[in-house]
């Protein structure tokens, strides 16, 4: 029997104000939630064709009556490019790995990405799932950052004299997909769809007006993909665009701010510690293949 519902925009504030309640440490999946309300309400009902099915999620609750009393969730993207985010305060969260057991929503068979939390019943029975279907699985561990809005929105920064601050736009997609090692079939509509709807920032050459760093907010509400390309390293692009980023999100997005790096990317932690970002949790994809 299904266990899992369609939640309603009620239901979606009502899990943000209760992650919320439980700051820093559920930090990333108030933000996931927060970015999916967002896109739900200003985008899909105007233009939902024109959003990647990765930013177009669904966000399912417990099939009962009563109060989601573990604020238990599974949001699952569209079927073309298959994320599926789900959590839940309960410790262990038994709730959500019996929904994701038996729930009729996921299609294993497209070979979903899931991005969890460190319980480790959860990743068991994900592992369990593939290998029934005898697919291959790959874990990714990250470290989650956050910064409160109060303090991020005091971060000032000062543009290198070589290069120009601007908004990315739709047409920069292409460009960062193939600057992006991990890109894959819909990636290019994806990062078009974050810069669009999310924001992302670029430096940009004085001279030449080529794209030479980039960043956006990705479908977790948080800072992702900064690059600056190897010829242009070492000259504070990468400092500059998380300051900018960080600030632009605090002040014009009205909201806390999270990034997640891998453990063994120093740099970046370095960087970010540097800005005042503080090591929450850790945060793990699991992708099917």
């Amino acid at each position: 029997m299904e266990q899992l519902r369609p939640a309603d925009e009620v239901e979606i504030r009502q899990l943000i104000q209760i992650y919320e309640r439980n700051l820093p440490e559920s930090v990333q999946f108030m933000l996931i939630l927060q970015n999916i309300l967002r896109i739900k309400t200003t985008v899909q009902r105007s233009e939902p064709e024109t959003v990647s099915h990765r930013l177009r999620k669904t966000v399912y609750v417990p099939k009962k009556e009563n109060n989601n009393h573990f604020a238990t969730f599974v949001a699952i993207s569209r079927e073309d490019d298959l994320h599926i985010m789900a959590h839940s305060l309960e410790n262990p969260p038994l709730e959500l790995c019996s929904a994701l057991e038996t729930t009729s929503f996921i299609d294993w068979q497209r070979k979903p990405t899931f991005v969890v939390g460190g319980a480790k019943i959860v990743h068991e029975l994900i592992h369990r799932k593939a290998q029934e279907l005898s697919l291959q699985i790959d874990t990714a561990e990250y470290v989650n950052y956050w910064i409160p809005q109060e303090k991020a929105a005091k971060i000032e920064f000062v543009v290198p004299n070589d290069v120009l601050l601007k908004p990315l736009k739709k047409d920069h997609g292409k460009i960062l997909n193939d600057m992006w090692p991990y890109r894959y079939g819909s990636s290019q509509w994806y990062i078009e769809s974050a810069i669009t709807h999310n924001g992302g920032l670029g430096l940009f050459d004085k001279t030449s007006e080529e794209l030479v760093a980039c960043v956006f907010k990705n479908d977790l509400d948080g800072i992702a993909h900064l690059y600056t390309v190897p010829d242009r390293n070492n000259r504070g692009y990468g400092s500059t665009l998380a300051k900018a980023m960080t600030r632009l999100i605090a002040v014009h997005h009205q909201q806390h701010v999270q990034t997640f790096i891998t453990p063994q990317n120093s740099k970046s932690i370095r960087l970010f510690v540097k800005l005042g970002f503080v090591a929450v949790n850790k945060i793990y994809w699991l992708i099917l293949h």
